[in-house]
């Protein structure tokens, strides 16, 4: 350096330093949110987002590194060429351009960061030194070619760091605006870091050479502020656009998305999806009407549009009724017609979507085929209505033929107890009571199919009277006495003192319970002895539940066995008919009678430790003075052993 040369000293405005830092971390900010957008793009409008995007980014690098510039100053004063510093700011451009490029490639490997961070690198090196190649000063420059290398491997290195974080935060993820904000900040940091170098990389010396002025201009702190105002509000505009139609393009995405649901929905419902006008034309459907109507597309369908599809239209009409009156229905049954002409049942709900701009009414709908079920239902009443008959056709079957065979049973009971009491040998006498024997467990058979006639034909009615329950209670168990006097057993039965003595009911029918469930304790029982106790479930002022129940030590009932008893024509075990005899409706007769009573019935029982018969049955209240006294008397006797 020759000796006549001074040294200029170069000193920073550190405000327009922080400045340069901040518009750096703005246009980092932009970058990475330009990025997801040119990457979601598609078409010509990619090329528009790539065009703005490179714009607005290598307008803010530019301004950066312009402010940066402005920020040094000199004993001398600088003006700038403002075509070259024009050529700068399109280098920063095409720089912004390849970088864009590069982040928004569906893949990138580490060869093409590696690419395009040299391209970007060189490109904003090239800016920043085409950009000093702008000064118009009176002073001389050396570029120190370390600083100058370090300068431009700074600049590729920042921009490989750039383009990766680019790269991974383009698409949308959960807390990308924090990583976004770091990431600018890291960049916005970087950035700068290599024009400052390359600032350090120049030093200026004093000089007599006038440098050629032709296109210079000054730029004055009015000038500065502009281009800092100007690149804020490029960038702030780049960034809500980006923001925009990022939201945009979500909405737009959620509804095609719904409109693809919807569409999906509509062609693959197993239901039959239909738009009609009022007067039956049939506007759009899905496979599933067609085919229900006997059509192989929807196309066939709307190209041949049905005739008849309703051939009731007085329901029909009342359908549209309802439709205007309400704006739905759901859930009605419709009768319509095929294209062979064939009827189909179909479950339809409608809703009447009101006409706008002039435009008529629609009906939107679903009609689901139930031909199927409808002729099951038709077919399961004509099976009911056959059913009854039959069940009647058989009571009165039964109810005539038991009266038909207990009237000569009647005789054959009463010759026989005529000729008992006449003068008989031993053998004769031993026969005739077989035979009267014979004669009255036919009789109860035959009592026992009637009574389950009548009762299964609903021709059985309650005698509701006045009757002391006493009284009903001793008559039935001594009529039960001599059967439990034959196998040595004992019969007790047992009021409590809470039930009421005068009832208002049935007594017929609750004798007719009684004696059932008695008379099977004592056929199933060999010894030990049956006990009947009456108590008070609940009451009230007029009417009283009573708990009855049977026990017995009899064989008892199986838990599998249980649940069965109280049907017809069933026992605990069928080796009990053979062995004890009987019908087996003594018990599904008293199970009707205590339904009839108000009641219920239910047992317990375990096999070999015997059962427990219990039902409830419900009877008016008498409030007399005679009733009362006559329960005053049966206090006395409200335990009795027989």
């Amino acid at each position: 350096m020759p000796s006549h040369e001074t040294m200029l000293p170069g000193v920073y405005d550190y405000r327009l330093v922080v400045l340069s830092v901040v518009i750096a971390i703005l246009a980092s900010y932009a970058a990475l949110d330009l990025a997801g957008r040119v990457t979601a793009a598609r078409g010509a409008q990619r090329a528009w987002w790539l065009t703005g995007g490179a714009t607005a980014m290598g307008l803010g690098i530019w301004s950066m590194h312009y402010i940066g510039m402005l920020a040094f100053s000199l004993p001398v004063h600088i003006r700038y060429n403002w075509p070259i510093v024009l050529l700068s700011l399109l280098a920063a451009m095409l720089a912004s351009a390849v970088a864009l490029q590069v982040v928004s490639r569906r893949t990138m490997g580490r060869a093409s960061v590696v690419v395009g961070s040299l391209a970007m690198g060189a490109g904003i090196a090239g800016m920043h030194y085409t950009g000093m190649a702008a000064m118009r000063l009176t002073a001389l420059w050396r570029f120190s070619v370390p600083l100058v290398t370090l300068s431009v491997v700074v600049a590729i290195v920042i921009w490989f760091v750039a383009l990766s974080l680019a790269f991974r935060l383009r698409h949308e993820r959960k807390y990308s605006l924090l990583l976004k904000s770091i990431s600018a900040l890291v960049m916005g940091a970087a950035i700068p870091t290599m024009h400052y170098v390359g600032m350090a990389a120049v030093s200026f010396s004093s000089s007599t050479v006038v440098p050629d002025l032709s296109h210079a201009v000054s730029v004055s702190w009015l000038g500065t502020a502009g281009i800092a105002f100007v690149t804020m509000m490029v960038l702030g505009i780049a960034v809500l656009t980006s923001v925009a139609d990022r939201r945009f393009s979500a909405q737009a995405m959620e509804l095609e998305s719904s409109t693809e649901r919807y569409r999906t929905l509509f062609e693959r419902s197993l239901a039959g999806v239909y738009r009609t006008t009022l007067d039956g034309h049939i506007l759009q459907c899905n496979e599933a009407f067609a085919r229900i109507f006997g059509y192989s597309s929807p196309d066939e369908l709307l190209t041949n549009t049905p005739e008849g599809l309703f051939p009731h239209s007085a329901s029909r009409e009342a359908f549209i009724v309802a439709l205007k009156e309400r704006g739905r229905v759901s859930n009605s049954e419709e009768y319509l017609r095929q294209r062979d002409g064939s009827d189909v049942w179909v479950l339809e709900s409608a809703t009447l979507l009101e006409g706008q701009g002039g435009s008529s009414a629609v009906i939107e709908g679903t009609v689901i085929d139930i031909t199927d079920r409808k002729r099951a239902e038709g077919e399961l009443q004509r099976a009911k209505v056959d059913a009854e008959a039959a069940s009647r056709a058989k009571s009165e079957f039964l109810a005539n033929m038991s009266h038909e065979i207990r009237t000569p049973m009647n005789g054959i009971i009463g010759m026989t107890t005529l000729t008992l009491d006449s003068d008989l040998t031993p053998e004769q006498r031993e026969n005739l009571d077989m035979v009267k024997e014979s004669a009255d467990a036919l009789l109860i058979i035959i009592n026992d199919i009637l009574d389950f006639s009548k009762i299964e034909a609903g021709k059985v009615d309650l005698d509701i009277v006045e009757f002391e329950l006493d009284e009903t209670l001793a008559t039935t168990i001594r009529m039960l006495t001599p059967r439990a006097d034959q196998k040595g057993l004992e019969v007790v039965y047992d009021i409590r003192s809470d039930v009421p003595g005068a009832l208002v009911g049935d007594p017929c029918r609750l004798r007719q319970i009684i004696t059932n469930l008695i008379g099977n304790a004592i056929k199933f029982t060999e010894a030990g002895g049956v006990r009947l106790r009456v108590e008070t479930e609940s009451r009230t002022e007029d009417a009283v539940l009573l708990h009855f129940s049977v026990a017995d030590t009899g064989i008892g009932i199986s838990a599998e066995k249980q649940r069965a008893v109280f049907a017809p024509f069933v026992q605990a075990d069928s080796s009990t008919t053979r062995r004890y005899g009987g019908t087996g409706l003594g018990l599904a007769i008293s199970s009707q009678l205590v339904a009839l009573l108000g009641g219920r019935i239910w047992l317990d029982s375990r096999t070999g430790e015997g059962s427990t018969f219990h039902f409830t049955a419900r009877f008016g209240l008498v409030r007399t003075l005679v009733a009362e006294a006559t329960r005053a008397v049966a206090e006395t006797v409200r335990s009795v052993r027989l």
